[in-house]
């Protein structure tokens, strides 16, 4: 039976085995029956009876009602139960019916016991078990429904798992900005009374508050460019302007521009260039801001180390950048997390190196857009980054 894919196909088989299995029961208890009658009575004479009258099976016809009568009488004498044909015919097929249904039953228990198996399944899902998996046993409409539900199982599963994480992000963005916004908010809210309360301030004690109020407000301005840079970034709402970039060029551009960071930081850069020109199709302002937060990043938490280098090689078809800074070493835990929002190194979270969270999210977004890669490693020969970008 498990070789048959139709559904219909196999009810119909077990129906035709049922009736099979129903007439031979019948035809054997006849026959049990026929025997019990010819051994409790005068078995002999009746059966010289029956040999003279020589019943013939013949086709119905007003000529041999005669011997129809003989028949009847001979099954009510020697098989009937109850001396009347049709209360006998009656009560046949009555058992014969109660043997077709033992019979159905009997033959498609397993077939009903996997329909209640998905019942089942299907039961345990709707009160939100979603490890439930239905056995999928053939190849038939049952094992075809089967395998449609444990695909669907897993779909919502998988949806409803997408929206944790979705939700989860949503309150850890809250969370996060929140936080960011509050501190700077709070000193800045507190130097302004200071300052409006206390009139009598010198000039110098004025400044040094109200450039303090400005570093706060500078930093909120920060969070808000890069929370809306993130978001435009992230689900791709921003068009890439890609135009012929040398890269060598591009990145001694970039390290110009941040030689007052590294002089206020005391920090020195060195910048390994690859030994020929490097073009590649690119968008160099998203790009500049990709490298400008690597960049930041470095001289951040590299202060330590007093040096950062920079490296530009070509790889087969893709541009390599490689930033390296030998300031504290990140823990293996974390370096899988550090490109996600919002996360800082728990050690470096203070008002001396806290940033917003979301540099280097940015950066990987925006290599992404590049179809680029980005990965970081960190130990005692320092904290590396590395991003390739494709040259077509």
């Amino acid at each position: 039976m498990n070789l048959i894919r139709s559904f219909r196909l196999k009810i119909a088989m077990y129906t035709f085995i049922s009736l099979w299995c129903t007439f031979l029961t019948d035809i054997v208890i006849i026959c049990l029956m026929f025997l019990y009658h010819t051994q409790t009575h005068n078995h002999i004479s009746q059966i010289a009876r029956f040999e003279q009258k020589q019943i013939e099976f013949v086709p119905y016809s007003m000529e041999n009602n005669q011997n129809f009568r003989t028949f009847f009488r001979f099954f009510d004498e020697n098989i009937g139960l109850t001396g009347n044909m049709l209360i006998d015919m009656i009560l046949l097929i009555g058992f014969s019916a109660i043997l077709f249904t033992a019979y159905f039953v009997l033959i498609s228990h397993n077939m009903v016991h996997y329909l209640r198996e998905i019942q089942a399944g299907i039961e345990r899902i709707k009160e939100g078990d979603f490890d439930t998996n239905i056995r999928v046993v053939n190849e038939d409409e049952l094992s075809k429904m089967a395998n449609s539900i444990n695909e669907m199982r897993y779909t919502i599963k998988e949806l409803m798992e997408k929206e944790r994480v979705v939700e989860k992000t949503k309150n850890d963005l809250i969370t996060n900005v929140a936080h960011d916004l509050r501190t700077p908010l709070t000193s800045i809210i507190g130097y302004l009374e200071l300052l409006q309360n206390e009139e009598s301030f010198e000039m110098e004690t004025r400044k040094k508050y109200l450039n303090i109020v400005y570093e706060k407000a500078k930093r909120l301005q920060n969070l808000v460019v890069d929370l809306f840079d993130y978001t435009r970034y992230a689900k791709d709402g921003v068009t890439i302007r890609k135009r012929n970039l040398e890269w060598n060029r591009f990145v001694e551009q970039v390290l110009e521009e941040f030689y007052p960071n590294f002089q206020s930081a005391n920090l020195e850069y060195e910048a390994i260039l690859w030994n020929q020109e490097i073009y590649l199709m690119a968008d160099g302002e998203l790009l500049a801001r990709a490298f400008g937060n690597l960049i930041a990043n470095a001289i951040q938490y590299g202060v330590d180390g007093k040096l950062v280098i920079v490296k530009t090689a070509r790889i087969g078809n893709e541009a390599m950048l490689s930033i390296t800074n030998f300031g504290q070493v990140i823990p293996k835990q974390e370096l899988s997390k550090i490109f996600e929002k919002f996360y800082r190194v728990e050690t470096s979270r203070s008002m001396a190196t806290g940033g917003t969270g979301l540099g280097l999210a940015i950066t990987k977004n925006i290599i992404s857009l590049h179809q680029g890669t980005i990965s970081v490693s960190s130990n005692e020969n320092g904290t590396t980054f590395k991003m390739s970008l494709p040259i077509k």
